[in-house]
């Protein structure tokens, strides 16, 4: 009897010592960003390696994003996937943090979030947000995390899907990022025209007009990759090439849904044929990638 008590002492005893060490936290912080914030204010001394103390975590990892589903799922929120790629880029950044002992979003020298993802994932993204925060433990990083309304708005953002986590440790302390995406669908360039298609056409339901003509005039593809290479969906970049013809010309993360100036265009009555030109392209001002898109008409 008395070796059982001792054991369950010694087991209340070990469940306390847990729960002091992950109940500190306002010793806890932590700092969210999205793909549209400016950078934090930069310390010259940047280094690109963690300290050798320092150990990544992955159980620490899953634990994180079972509790950002938990939270999610309370609040009717569908549930984030982790994706490798993108916990590859948090992981780096949170090397970085380790090494220079603060948390930052973007270090001297590091690219914005937008670019350290598209640099490690091949993932068609349009959106993306941060947290970072270092703790005791996963559980007390995510309480600091819920209890602050812009962390809180990213772990509970309904638009992302994906999540990569990374959790190292360091003199006793847990450095966490959670980077967050959402995921566009990837089509090939004739899905892409075939998607664009069935668009034009119930945009001339719609307004009560008759279908057109689809035409394949040739290397309009090659057209509306020359846009993203200029970095410019300017109709008036594709007239010299196509005369005669009215051109919508666009960038969109969902290429059927057609601007406001496509649909003014498809409602002229006088209207035969039509041709869709699609690149999916990356550039400096879409890192991770968008679909541009070129409509012919006439």
């Amino acid at each position: 009897m008395r070796i059982l008590l001792r054991a369950l002492a010694l087991s209340l005893a070990i469940l306390a010592l847990m729960l002091t060490r992950c109940s500190a936290q306002s010793t806890s912080s932590a700092r969210s960003a999205d793909q549209n914030n400016q950078p934090l204010p930069q310390l010259p001394q940047s280094t690109t390696s963690a300290s050798p103390d320092s150990a990544e975590d992955a159980l620490a990892e899953t634990t994180l994003l079972n509790l950002v589903n938990q939270n999610r799922k309370q609040a009717g929120v569908a549930p984030l996937q982790m994706d490798n790629t993108l916990r590859q880029a948090a992981r780096a950044h949170a090397r970085l943090m380790v090494a220079n002992d603060r948390l930052d979003h973007q270090f001297s020298g590091e690219p914005a979030l937008l670019q350290r993802i598209a640099n490690v994932s091949p993932l068609p993204i349009d959106r993306a947000g941060e947290n970072i925060a270092d703790a005791s433990c996963p559980e007390s990083a995510n309480e600091v995390l819920m209890r602050s309304a812009p962390h809180r708005k990213n772990l509970l953002d309904a638009h992302f899907n994906l999540a990569g986590i990374a959790a190292i440790w360091s003199h006793g302390r847990l450095y966490v990022v959670q980077d967050f995406a959402h995921a566009m669908p990837s089509y090939s360039a004739r899905e892409t025209s075939r998607l664009v298609g069935e668009a034009v056409d119930n945009a001339r339901h719609t307004a009560g007009l008759p279908d057109l003509t689809r035409l394949s005039p040739p290397r309009l593809d090659e057209a509306a990759c020359s846009l993203a290479r200029q970095n410019h969906p300017n109709a008036h970049l594709l007239a010299t090439a196509y005369t005669d013809r009215k051109i919508a010309a666009y960038t969109q993360s969902q290429p059927d849904a057609l601007p406001l100036s496509a649909l003014h265009l498809l409602n002229d009555p006088s209207l035969r044929q039509f041709a869709v030109g699609s690149c999916y392209a990356r550039n400096a001002a879409y890192p991770t990638g968008m679909y541009w898109i070129a409509i012919l008409l006439n």
